[in-house]
């Protein structure tokens, strides 16, 4: 059966990371810094609904024995405790909050599947489903938490001119970079594979001009 790792690391995965990513920045430019953090309260608490029907998964889980379903559902306590902190709409508030929600999606992906080599081949296969879906409600959450970081970023008085001067730019950059994704999602999965440093650096460079716009 995958680990997480090994599905957060699948092909279909990234491109959906990068898809989120593209889509979140995009939003950034068309939404006000209070939608925007409304939209996030909305990914944290799909992302908490994930995280207790994981919980519910572990459970039902065959060949993991009831310490290790403990364990794991201790750190599915721990991430939705955060998950539930309000809503942080000052800049050092949002990083604080940010990374310990991280670490704490970090933390509990790390017990998983340090458990599940330990459970070998006799963990149930339901369970991969139930870590998919964890994982899709993790990279939404990422991707907004991403574009809002560099929202953050542009406050400042001086950026807003750039910002609008470059605003349109930026979304057809977004605009092309998600229509070549579009097109290696289309491929075989191996072949899209070779496309990963390319659509990498794509999504690399939107969230460099984001953040140069604050120069």
């Amino acid at each position: 059966m995958s680990k997480v790792r090994e599905i957060r690391e699948s092909i279909d995965k990234k491109l959906d990371h990068w898809e989120a990513s593209a889509t979140a920045f995009e939003a950034q430019l068309q939404q006000t810094k209070d939608q925007a953090l409304a939209k996030l309260e909305v990914s944290k608490k799909t992302l908490m609904e994930a995280v207790e029907k994981f919980k519910l998964g572990v459970a039902k889980t065959r060949g993991i024995a009831e310490n290790e379903k403990k364990e794991i559902q201790a750190r599915c306590d721990d991430l939705q405790v955060q998950l539930a902190l309000g809503k942080a709409e000052i800049r050092d508030a949002f990083e604080a909050q940010r990374k310990k929600i991280q670490h704490s999606i970090a933390t509990l992906e790390s017990t998983v599947d340090r458990n599940l080599e330990a459970a070998g081949p006799a963990a149930d296969e339901s369970f991969e489903k139930a870590a998919e879906k964890l994982i899709a409600a993790e990279i939404k959450y990422e991707a907004e938490v991403d574009a809002l970081e560099a929202r953050f970023i542009m406050e400042k008085a001086e950026t807003k001119a750039q910002f609008e001067k470059k605003k349109s730019d930026l979304l057809a950059q977004i605009n092309e970079f998600k229509t070549r994704l579009q097109g290696k999602r289309n491929m075989a999965k191996e072949k899209a594979a070779t496309f990963e440093k390319e659509l990498s650096d794509g999504i690399s460079k939107i969230k460099h001009a984001f953040k140069a716009l604050s120069e």
